[in-house]
């Protein structure tokens, strides 16, 4: 009797243990990301076994995958590879948007264009993006980091930091664009001058999401990005409260986005578009050294979309 005790508590024991972990998908509050918002609030994630994490910025997000919070990420194409450099096997598994005038350079009066940002303050949020962001802009106006100052700044600063004459341009997010703009700023350059070079792409750890857990994943974004488009009356409803976007600065963001449908992944991959896309951003990086070493652009492919696309 205690043996067929011990066997059965054993057995329970094993079962426990075998049970998937949740899987964690680490990410902020940027509206690139809604369907998986949505998916939370439709309480589609936990029984599927999986997490979504929030964090007040992406440099959060690196952090948490740095520190083994996470096993996936919602990161900009620049941070996918900042973290891939660093040794981490990754995966990206979908790209959910490209910004297409969601990110912008705001700038006062008497600043019309960015020829004439030299010798100006110019506020950015202290990330792999805005880096990536400022060199490019930089590059396109002919100036260096040295003929500018830069100011850190996180996003819940800029407004207040441009009322109070603390910076004279500010590298921001369309939806912060009202409350800007109402202080006379201008938006003078934004993503569709960088056609294709700010994507949002969700990462995996290849060694501890499965094959299934993939599928899932991809079938729960697609799914909810359609729900989206379906029912924008009551997902934006809820997106308002989650986000903290009232619905101008929501329907702004979203004119300046191109989401990540079942289409456009498939275009992205098919002909090696994303490929191409990646090389171009990683050897930009290089070059201005936004990289502490090379990273493996085609590494961060599944195998059959490497070379020639899938």
């Amino acid at each position: 009797m205690r043996t067929l005790l011990i066997l059965l508590v054993s057995l329970s024991l094993l079962a426990c243990h075998s049970e998937p972990e949740e899987l964690r998908i680490g990410g902020n509050r940027w509206l690139g990301y809604a369907p998986f918002y949505l998916a939370d609030e439709r309480h589609q994630l936990q029984p599927n076994g999986l997490r979504l994490v929030e964090y007040p910025n992406a440099t959060g997000v690196l952090r948490g995958f740095r520190n083994g919070l996470l096993d996936a990420a919602l990161l900009t194409l620049d941070e996918a590879l900042t973290l891939q450099s660093s040794g981490y096997n990754l995966e990206v598994l979908l790209v959910t948007d490209i910004s297409a005038g969601a990110d912008a350079l705001f700038a006062k009066p008497p600043i019309n264009t960015i020829n004439e940002l030299k010798g100006q303050r110019i506020g950015v949020e202290n990330t792999a993006l805005g880096a990536f962001m400022l060199s490019r802009i930089l590059d396109k106006a002919g100036l260096g980091h040295s003929d500018i100052q830069v100011i850190d700044l996180p996003v819940h600063e800029h407004v207040s930091a441009l009322r109070n004459n603390r910076i004279d341009a500010v590298i921001s997010f369309a939806s912060e664009g009202p409350a800007l703009e109402s202080l006379g700023a201008r938006p003078i350059f934004d993503s569709r001058q960088m056609p294709e070079e700010i994507i949002d792409v969700l990462v995996i750890d290849r060694g501890r999401v499965t094959p299934e857990a993939r599928a899932k994943i991809k079938q729960i974004w697609f799914q909810n990005l359609q729900h989206w488009r379906n029912n924008r009356s009551q997902s934006d409803h809820y997106l308002h409260k989650r986000l903290g976007l009232d619905a101008q600065s929501l329907n702004g963001t979203l004119q300046g986005l191109v989401m990540g449908d079942q289409a456009l992944n498939f275009d992205l991959l098919k002909d090696g578009r994303l490929l191409k896309r990646m090389q171009l951003v990683h050897q930009y990086m290089l070059d201005y050294q936004l990289l502490k070493q090379p990273g493996q652009p085609e590494a961060l492919l599944a195998p059959e979309c490497r070379r020639r696309g899938c």
